[in-house]
């Protein structure tokens, strides 16, 4: 039994068909959507681009036809501002670490022993390679105040060429220069024991001489339980008076070693 013959019989391939190509469209509703642009008409194919020219949609390389809406475009703009910023977060989190990692192996060492330095409220001791041939201290050196060789707390510091030009607060035990030696421009030291010793409290006899301390008739500070200890009630300066209550008076002149002229006496 034959077969029936096509109606495209003998229409070479790949070729139009004449027939449909002039005919109306009596498929139904014409092609519609998005890819409509890119669907060329039955039987027909998408023709390759001239030199220069736009291809037309849907030609190899040309890519996704965009919808309205931005379609996958927009959908990996948002995937690379999320690349964007977990990749921030990760460079702060990563740096942060290396800054704490430097830190700990390169930071300051907080196990190093304080320094110490000549200052107010610090302390000192006998510095040994001041020592006199007699083994006396000639000389002192700052010290922490926990070091076993420390003896006296720091007071006052002032500009002196010799102790006895110091006006050094009440309690001073010792007196020194601060470098070892007096002359040129070095600093004087006021100190106090830090044992319970404190001759340089009013009256003990020692310390520097000020009111409320005795001398002896000669004007050598003493303890005031001394036998003829004589009560100090001032201690001036050039022609200036005696306070009220003074009874005698012990003019000394003056001396570069001494901050007063001469010394009140009461009864």
């Amino acid at each position: 039994m034959p077969y029936p013959v096509s109606p495209d019989a003998g229409v070479p391939e790949h070729q139009p068909d004449q027939r449909r190509q002039n005919s109306p469209w009596t498929g139904g509703q014409p092609p519609s959507g998005p890819f409509a642009a890119s669907r060329p008409p039955s039987g027909q194919f998408a023709t390759r681009p001239a030199p220069g020219q736009e291809p037309e949609p849907g030609w190899p390389g040309t890519g996704p036809v965009r919808t309205a809406d931005g379609g996958s475009g927009g959908r990996r703009r948002k995937s690379g501002r999320r690349d964007w910023i977990w990749s921030v977060v990760a460079f702060l989190v990563a740096a942060a670490v290396i800054g704490a990692v430097g830190f700990y192996f390169f930071g300051p060492d907080s196990t190093e022993e304080p320094t110490a330095a000549w200052a107010i409220d610090s302390c000192a001791g006998p510095d040994p390679a001041a020592e006199n041939t007699e083994g006396e201290t000639a000389g002192y050196r700052p010290l922490t105040c926990d070091d076993p060789g420390a003896t006296v707390t720091v007071l006052d510091i002032q500009d002196a060429v010799s102790v006895g030009q110091l006006h050094c607060p009440e309690g001073t035990d010792v007196v020194f220069q601060k470098d070892g030696h007096a002359g040129g421009e070095t600093q004087a030291v006021c100190a106090r024991n830090l044992s319970d010793d404190h001759p340089g409290d009013p009256g003990m006899g020692g310390g520097q001489l000020m009111t409320g301390d005795c001398v002896d008739d000669e004007g050598a500070e003493v303890a005031c339980s001394s036998d003829g200890a004589l009560p100090v009630t001032g201690l001036m300066v050039g022609g200036a008076e005696c306070p009220e209550g003074t009874k005698d008076e012990l003019r000394l002149g003056f001396d570069a070693q001494r901050s007063y002229e001469t010394i009140c006496l009461g009864a």
